[in-house]
């Protein structure tokens, strides 16, 4: 079983949480400010595939999670709990009986589930074409993710195709330095195997869930030596230690992607990402750690 790094008792708590590592008994490393530039600038590097002419995508209207392949208790948890995470990072979330568009699906077998949804429901999958749904599924691991896009303008409407054209009506003065349109998430999906939770809460389900939801992240990208995230509790030795929820870099990169500028080419988005993080990761009144329950905004 996985060690959890503080008591079970702290996953009945509908608060995010101060992040494990600020518990442990880990030996603080004071680094320089340019090393935490640098580690922040590779991390977010790794979690932010783009080309430089190209976007990073986020969902601009409001989430609604949905959880299936669980029974009832846990499945009202892993939802209340995403909605909480993304009200805490500047997400806006629907209402109670809104239509699930960030759905987290739990599975005896991915590769076997997947095979069926694209066989009984393919719009699942949004416009990939059969061979990137057949990369999906060939992915190793327990689990996957992918998000469902659209294009919208400058002004953030919807583009329409009309005669098979694209038309992108915009109150916007065209620019070389931002983009006339960008990639708007519509949906998200998760997809995980029962066996890999094992030991696991639905805190840090729904955590995991929310990570690879609100942003296009693969996790093979991320380096061993990166920091703590809750992307690797699902990989983790049996006998390991692993976040009890998002940890301080996974908030402060979610809080930068969400409040950063939408209307920016990749490489800029990168550095707005980064300096948020700095503020987010910066000590508040002289030595508090940074805290994920702090208000959006």
């Amino acid at each position: 079983m996985r060690i959890a790094l503080i008591a079970p008792a702290f996953f009945a708590i509908a608060l995010l949480a101060v992040p494990a590592a600020a518990q442990d008994d880990t030996p603080i490393v004071v680094t320089g400010q340019k090393d935490m530039e640098q580690q922040i600038e590779s991390f977010v590097g790794a979690l932010t595939p783009a080309s430089p002419r190209g976007q990073i995508a986020r969902f601009e209207k409001a989430i609604c999670p949905g959880a299936f392949g669980m029974p009832d208790a846990p499945r009202a948890a892993v939802k209340d709990r995403i909605r909480l995470v993304a009200e805490g990072v500047g997400l806006d979330v629907g209402g109670a009986h809104c239509k699930p568009n960030l759905v987290v699906m739990v599975v005896p077998d991915k590769a076997a589930f997947l095979k069926t949804l694209g066989r009984k429901h393919y719009y699942m999958f949004g416009d990939r074409t059969p061979s990137k749904v057949r990369q999906l599924i060939a992915e190793p691991g327990p689990a996957t993710a992918w998000q469902i896009q659209t294009m919208v303008n400058g002004d953030g409407r919807a583009i329409f195709n009309e005669s098979d054209m694209p038309i992108n009506r915009s109150t916007r003065t065209p620019s070389r330095i931002t983009p006339p349109a960008r990639p708007a998430f519509m949906a998200a999906v998760v997809v995980i195997e029962s066996k890999a939770l094992e030991g696991l809460s639905t805190t840090q389900l729904a955590d995991y869930a929310a990570m690879r939801a609100f942003a296009r992240i693969d996790p093979a990208r991320i380096d061993a030596s990166a920091p703590s995230m809750i992307l690797r509790i699902l990989d983790a030795a049996a006998d390991s230690e692993v976040p009890v929820t998002l940890t301080q870099w996974d908030f402060a990169f979610l809080k930068g992607l969400y409040s950063s500028p939408n209307n920016l080419y990749a490489p800029s988005q990168r550095s707005e990402i980064g300096r948020a993080m700095e503020q987010e990761m910066e000590p508040a009144d002289g030595g508090d750690a940074p805290r994920p329950d702090r208000a959006k905004g």
